[in-house]
C-alpha cells in the first residue's frame, strides 16, 4: 500500500498560502503544485478502469503518488512521470529504488509538452483550465485509440467526458473528468437544457428565424 502517513508529512510540510501562489521555479510550468488527495488518486485511476495492462502516465507527478498508486494498488504495467522539479525528480528516483519498483515506476525530469507519450493508455492530470487547454493538442496527436485522460478539477474545453450531460464525477468538493480517446474530441458536444431554458431558447430562435424571414 502506498504509505499514506509519509505523503501526509510531506503535505504538511507545503503551507496553503504557498499551494495557492507557488506556479514554480520553472518557466514551462502550467500549475501550481498542488497534490491530489489519496482518494482522488484512487477515484481518478478507478474510473480510468486502470489495470496490468495499462501503462498511465502522470502529466506533473510531484511526488509520485499516482505513480506508486498505480503500480502498488491497481498492478498496472509500468507507470511513468514527468516533473520539472529536479529535487522532486531526485527524490522519486531514490524511493523507486528503496521500493524496488525500478522498471515498474520510472520518473523523467522534463517538460511534458515536449516528450513522445504515445505508449500511454492512461493519463492523469491536475493542471488548470488554460493549462488542458495548452495541453489539449498534444493529447489528441499523441494518444492512440482506447487511451483514457483523467482530470482533476478542471475540464478539457471542446473534449466530451464520458458523462453524458457533460457533468463531473465528484467526490466532496473534488471534480473529476474522465475523456476516452478519441471519442472526446469526435463526439458531437450536446448542450443540455432544462425544459425551461429549452422554452425561451425557442422562442429566441423562433424570434430570429422571423427577423431574417422579413
Amino acid at each position: 500500500m502506498v504509505d499514506e502517513r509519509r505523503l501526509g508529512e510531506q503535505e504538511r510540510k507545503v503551507p496553503d498560502w504557498i499551494r495557492a501562489t507557488f506556479w514554480g521555479d520553472h518557466p514551462d510550468s502550467l500549475a501550481p503544485y498542488v497534490p491530489s488527495p489519496l482518494n482522488i488518486v484512487r477515484e481518478m485511476l478507478s474510473l480510468a478502469g486502470a489495470g496490468p495492462n495499462d501503462v498511465v502516465y502522470d502529466l506533473g507527478c510531484g511526488d509520485g503518488r499516482v505513480l506508486f498508486t498505480a503500480v502498488d494498488e491497481f498492478k498496472v504495467a509500468k507507470a511513468v512521470g514527468y516533473e520539472l522539479d529536479m529535487e522532486m525528480v531526485e527524490a522519486l528516483e531514490k524511493r523507486i529504488k528503496d521500493l524496488g519498483m525500478v522498471g515498474r515506476v520510472s520518473v523523467i525530469q522534463a517538460n511534458f509538452m515536449e516528450v513522445d507519450i504515445t505508449k500511454a493508455t492512461v493519463v492523469t492530470i491536475y493542471l488548470t483550465t488554460s493549462g488542458n487547454v495548452k495541453l489539449r493538442p498534444k493529447l489528441e496527436a499523441d494518444l492512440k485509440p482506447g487511451a483514457r485522460v483523467v482530470s482533476h478539477d478542471f475540464p478539457v474545453h471542446g473534449w466530451v467526458s464520458d458523462q453524458p450531460d457533460g457533468t463531473p464525477h465528484t467526490i466532496g468538493n473534488h471534480k473529476m473528468f474522465l475523456y476516452r480517446i478519441p471519442e472526446a474530441y469526435t463526439k458531437e458536444i450536446k448542450v443540455q437544457r432544462t425544459d425551461e431554458e429549452e422554452v425561451r431558447w425557442r422562442r429566441v430562435r423562433n424570434m430570429f428565424t422571423r427577423v431574417e424571414r422579413g
